[in-house]
């Protein structure tokens, strides 16, 4: 659906005193293709949380998770980390049934948050 953003206007002169046409703008406007959700409630604290990573293998994830599970481990006591590597490739050619089973992977895990890190 195109939804016209302004109306033609008559042309007008321009510096130079020739006549330029003026054109209507549309808008290839679509309709919004998510619901919007509430975020689940942050966790008081990560001391004692189990966190799993995941990761499209895509951008410097192999870099940022060695630092980041030394901070969070630094950080909270008791931290427990779950490799991306124990969830795989989420962008994989079996991306599909990963994210699927994601649900049910996290909870047999007994993840308490996520970190997610996907190469833009």
């Amino acid at each position: 659906m195109m939804e016209t953003m302004s109306t033609a206007s008559p042309s007008k002169p321009s510096r130079a005193g020739s006549v330029e046409p003026t054109y209507d703008v549309v808008w290839p406007k679509s309709p919004v293709g998510v619901t919007a959700r509430r975020s689940a409630p942050r966790p008081a604290s990560l001391d004692g949380a189990t966190i799993g990573f995941l990761w499209d293998h895509l951008f410097r994830g192999d870099e940022l998770f060695p630092v980041l599970e030394k901070e969070l481990t630094r950080r909270f006591e008791g931290i427990e980390i779950v490799g991306h590597d124990v969830f795989g490739n989420i962008h994989g050619a079996d991306e599909h049934e990963r994210i699927a089973r994601l649900p049910d992977d996290l909870r047999a895990r007994h993840v308490d948050a996520v970190v997610s890190a996907m190469g833009c």
